[in-house]
Parts: C-alpha cells; structure tokens; sequence
C-alpha cells in the first residue's frame, strides 16, 4: 500500500524517463498525452486487509483527502470487521502538468513546453534538435534563449556566410557569448548543418575569426623603404605575402621583446613566431631566403623547429644545443610541458636530438627550460654574427634614432661591426639593392620543389 510520500519517488522516476517523449509527442503531433494510471497498491485479498486492518482503514482515509494534482480511482468494496468502504485503486494523470507537479519539475516542464513551442515556431525542422538539448535550453535565462533562436535560425539561412560574429545582426551578440554558447549551438545545428561531430570550432558554421596579425621587423633601410620606412610592422598573412622585398635572411624568433632588441642588419627581416606557420613559409620571398630559428630552450621549440623544416628544410636553429643551454644554467626555469611519448621522427640534428631527449628524460631536472628573453643579448647578437655595442644601441632605441645605412646602400660602421661572413653577405646585398633590386630568382616550379613538403608538422603543446 503506497502512501503520499512513498509515491513521489516512483512519480519522479516516470517522470524523468517519459517527460521528453510526452513533451516531443505533444508539440510535433499536436495532441495530449495519454493518460497516465500508477497503481496504489491496495491489497486484493481479503485476508491480506484483514490481517492488516489499521494500515488498510489509513491507506483508504488517506487518499480520500484532497491531493494537488490529478485524480484518484475510488472502487467499493465491502470487508468483515470492516464494511462497506471505498478503496483508492489508481492515481490517475490526465496531463503531463499533473504529474510534473507531483514529480516536483512544473516551472522546468512548463519552460520546456513553451520553449519547444518558440522552436517550432521560428526553426520547425529544429524541433527534434531542440528536443534532445531541451535540458540545455531550459537552463537559458529568456533573453539569451531568444537570442539563440535568432542566431541559429541567420545561420541556417547564411550557410557559408564567411561573415564576422560582429556581423550577424541579432542584438547583444558578442564573440563572448558566442563562445560560452559555442557547444549549445554546434549540437543543436549538428545534424541539420550536416557538422562534423569531431570538431568544436566555430569556421564549420561559415563564419570567419577576425584575421590575426604577424609581427614583422625589418632590420634593413632598403627594405623599410617599400613599406613608407616602417620598421615595426603588424600585418595579415595574406597582405604580408604581398609585400615587394627580398630579404637574403629571415629570422623566425620566439619572442617579440627580443625582435624589437636587435640592431639593424642589411637585408634581414624579422618574424616573430606566428600561429600560422605553414603558410608563412610558403611565401616566396620567406621560401627564396636563407631562414634560421632563434628561440628559448623549451620542448615546444624543438617541435616548431620540425614543421619549419617541413616547409623549409634548410632552416637552421641558433640556440638549440646542449653547450647554450648548459652555460645559462643560472637562468633555467622548470615550468616546461610533460612529455608523454617522445617523438622521434621529428626533423632535428644530432645535437638538437640529444638535447630534446634530454630535456624529456629530465637529465637537467624536471621540466627544465630556458627562455628566449632571458638569454643575453650579447650572446644572441654573436649567434646572429653580429657584433654590437649593446647599451649604444639601447641608447639609440630610447632617444628613438634606428640605425640606418649610410645613402641607402652603406651601413654605420660606428654602429654595429658584423663579423666576416656577415661582411661578405652584406656586400653581396647591397651590390644586388644598389642594381634597383634586381636578382636572380628560381623559377616557379624550383620554388614548388622547395615549400610544398609532405604534412610531417609536430604538434605544438
């Protein structure tokens, strides 16, 4: 014999195992549900309420009273010692309402109902993605559900928009609140958008991030003259393959505080480190140059130098051996990343090779590592054959004066002395800018051979 209390729990179980179904059924066929009969337990022998009297006469008084919801199914039925008295059969719901308010879930149910209802409303072949996230739907406060029923419905009539977030047109739409509704969005518009269900990033939706910038420096006058004289530049990677100079070295370096610390030199150009590696290295004045990596010591930078080399494989590093990183052991700092599986096809030479075991096995100690920016910058300025009066040029920096090349084509020997090579390289260069740039270039399909390398990129933590 079930009582008031002892129901509740097999109501919210019903509940929570039929409410989707009922509330799915109810919205796309247009019809009420069936109605719902729980039996009470009343006992159907006579000896069985004879033998329990007390307990039987409560059971029937107790659903005799009035209950919020729903109705019970009363039969007559006439016992010894007892008499003739109604017993409670069934408690009987004939709307989902009845039995969400028993269950305890009416605000959640009644939210849900009319949030399928706007669904079906505004987006009705959505109806079956709404009822699968409904539990998430629900969660939303009104004004953010309303916004995401605008947003969905732009996207499925925009397919492949190539638009900006900023540039969908419902109000208070943000890059923020797409973010924290990134999930919601992509599984409720999965099936339908036909997304794959691997991906979680927005570019799947036809919409585009705003581009990013790479930092270029330009350590050569000549150079700094095809872009108005700038030597600091902030550029999109499309716009920076358009740029009309032909630097003889390009150096890829970690950090930007240490690109902006190094002194002109002839003919060299600077990037730090971009995001989107493979097609830097694609473009054809970065591909014809002669290309080294300056970085701290640090388990990513091993994998960097490897998908360089895939797109450049004649690209050298300047700090990745064991002697540089033994001679700064007073500047190490041990928050590098855990290695789980060595990779041993990555594209190093024998001493960097030795150096990233190392470093994984914690020869040095655990997650040991140098940074680029706290390697002197006098030992940098030697890795790159330069030869300079650091605080002079640190000097120069404040008062805001650059080194430049005397007439275009001479550089200060007061500032900066490079060592022979460097020499060499430079008079090269400037025999090559002093005949108006003209040089010999490979032909397109040499330039092919050289960039387009298998995909062996490592990733990067």
């Amino acid at each position: 014999m079930k009582t008031r209390n002892s129901i509740r729990a097999e109501i919210n179980a019903l509940y929570k195992s039929k409410v989707i179904a009922w509330i799915s059924d109810s919205i796309k066929n247009n019809k009420p549900a069936d109605a719902v009969r729980i039996y009470l337990g009343a006992p159907t022998r006579d000896e069985d309420v004879v033998a329990n009297k007390d307990e039987f006469i409560k059971f029937c008084a107790d659903w005799h009273k009035e209950i919020t919801a729903g109705k019970v199914d009363f039969i007559e039925k006439t016992y010894p010692d007892i008499g003739t008295i109604e017993v409670p059969i069934h408690l009987v719901f004939e709307k989902i309402d009845d039995i969400a308010t028993w269950a305890g879930h009416l605000v959640e149910f009644h939210s849900a109902e009319s949030r399928l209802k706007a669904l079906q409303h505004e987006l009705p072949d959505l109806i079956d993605a709404g009822v699968e996230n409904i539990h998430y739907l629900t969660s939303l406060d009104d004004i953010d559900f309303m916004r995401f029923v605008q947003v969905c419905k732009w996207l499925c009539s925009h397919k492949n928009s190539n638009s900006f977030i900023r540039q969908i047109p419902v109000r208070g739409i943000d890059t923020l609140w797409f973010e924290s509704h990134r999930f919601l969005i992509l599984n409720f518009l999965r099936d339908y958008l036909d997304l794959n269900p691997v991906r979680k990033d927005l570019l799947q939706l036809g919409l585009l991030p705003p581009p990013q910038t790479v930092r270029v420096v330009l350590l050569d006058n000549v150079l700094r003259s095809k872009v108005g004289g700038l030597r600091d530049l902030g550029i999109t990677v499309k716009d920076l393959a358009k740029l009309d100079i032909k630097p003889r070295k390009v150096y890829f370096v970690d950090d930007l505080a240490t690109a902006l610390s190094i002194p002109d030199i002839p003919g060299v150009v600077i990037i730090v480190l971009p995001s989107k590696l493979s097609e830097i290295c694609k473009i054809s004045w970065v591909a014809h140059a002669q290309c080294a990596y300056l970085s701290g010591i640090e388990m990513r930078s091993f994998a960097i130098i490897n998908n360089i080399r895939v797109y450049l494989p004649n690209t050298k590093s300047l700090t990745l051996n064991k002697d540089i990183f033994v001679s700064a052991k007073d500047l190490w700092s041990f928050d590098d990343i855990e290695i789980e599986e060595l990779n041993s096809s990555m594209a190093l030479t024998d001493q960097e090779s030795m150096l990233y075991n190392m470093l994984a096995a914690g020869v040095f100690g655990r997650r040991a590592k140098l940074p680029l920016e706290r390697i002197p910058l006098e030992q940098i300025f030697k890795l790159m054959d330069i030869v300079t009066d650091v605080e002079a040029f640190v000097s120069d920096r404040k008062a805001d004066a650059v080194v430049t090349t005397r007439n275009n084509n001479e550089f200060s020997e007061n500032s900066y002395v490079n060592s022979n090579s460097e020499k060499e390289s430079v008079k090269e260069y400037e025999s090559m800018s002093a005949a108006n740039d003209t040089t010999v270039e490979k032909t397109e399909s040499e330039a092919d051979e050289k960039t387009e390398q298998p995909d062996n990129s490592a990733q990067i933590p």
